[in-house]
């Protein structure tokens, strides 16, 4: 690995690191929240609940939800991702996903809720890296 960093002229070095700038954060953030999300997942508990109504706030609707948290009660929360238009109807039976001492932050269980945010942040944050390979690579091997 060395010797190939090693080849390089000072455009592709150049180029690699600016594309590492530019995408690593980006990428180690959105596998961060991929590593939370499935820990989210793997220690939480999943309940039945109903949708009490759609928000309206921000330019979109977010489901108030009902569910009942094991030895907590009865609990009322606001999904934190919204849609355009009313994604689910009032009393409807939706998936409710938490953490056992932490009910107040239950989430609505659907995989786009779930992996949407985190596996776009990753993708955006490895296309800088992809493109700076790729450009590199084409411009070093016309060299």
């Amino acid at each position: 690995m060395q010797s190939f960093f090693r080849s390089l002229s000072s455009r592709g070095r150049f180029i690699l690191l600016v594309s590492a700038l530019a995408g690593l954060p980006l990428a180690f953030s959105g596998v961060l929240q991929l590593y939370r999300t499935s820990q989210e997942i793997t220690h939480g508990l999943r309940v039945k609940g109903v949708v009490i109504r759609s928000q309206e706030a921000q330019g979109g609707f977010y489901p108030v939800v009902r569910f009942e948290a094991v030895g907590q009660g009865i609990m009322r929360f606001t999904d934190r991702s919204g849609s355009y238009q009313p994604e689910f109807q009032d009393g409807e039976e939706v998936e409710v996903l938490y953490q056992q001492y932490e009910p107040e932050k239950a989430r609505l269980y659907t995989p786009q809720r779930l992996w949407f945010a985190p596996v776009l942040m990753a993708s955006a944050g490895l296309l800088p890296l992809v493109i700076g390979v790729l450009v590199t690579w084409f411009t070093e091997r016309k060299r």
